[in-house]
């Protein structure tokens, strides 16, 4: 009888001594992490003093757009500016700035976003008076074949 004790508590003992080494086994294994990068959303690059120039089809200047900083993000080809500026230009029209805290462009480069203080300046000519419009948000439709909206 003694020794089938003995027999029990040495089988006990062993089963508890390999179940701890199978755990520091598994423990130790260290975790494969893919990470996949085209899910993410980082920039690729940015540009301080940004300053671009768009031009209609017969290389007349159509607008300007300015930011203190543009970040390009290549998942989406889209584009955001610390405090960005644009002037737009019409033959024989007073050009007309839109300023913001933030804008956002998307990845056709054919809408901007503008967030945050948005101030729309406009001197008088022959459409009128002269204008001052202020909003959070505004979108500015580069692509004159379509119109632009306040959100």
């Amino acid at each position: 009888m003694k020794q089938l004790e003995t027999i029990l508590y040495i089988a006990v003992l062993g089963l508890i001594g390999l179940f701890g080494i199978y755990l520091q086994s598994t423990m130790l294994e260290e975790d494969v992490v893919e990470e996949n990068i085209s899910e993410r959303h980082d920039p690729d690059y940015y540009v301080l003093n940004f300053i671009a120039t768009g031009l209609d089809k017969n290389g007349q200047r159509r607008y300007v757009l300015k930011a203190d900083r543009m970040v390009h993000f290549p998942d989406d080809d889209t584009a955001v500016f610390d405090n960005p500026h644009v002037i737009e230009y019409e033959e024989g029209l007073a050009p007309r700035h839109t300023k913001a805290d933030s804008g956002w462009m998307n990845s056709t480069g054919d809408e901007i976003l503008m967030t945050g203080n948005v101030v729309v300046t406009a001197e008088a000519d022959e459409r009128g008076p002269g204008v001052t419009l202020k909003s959070n948000r505004m979108r500015i439709l580069l692509d004159k074949s379509k119109k632009g909206d306040i959100l």
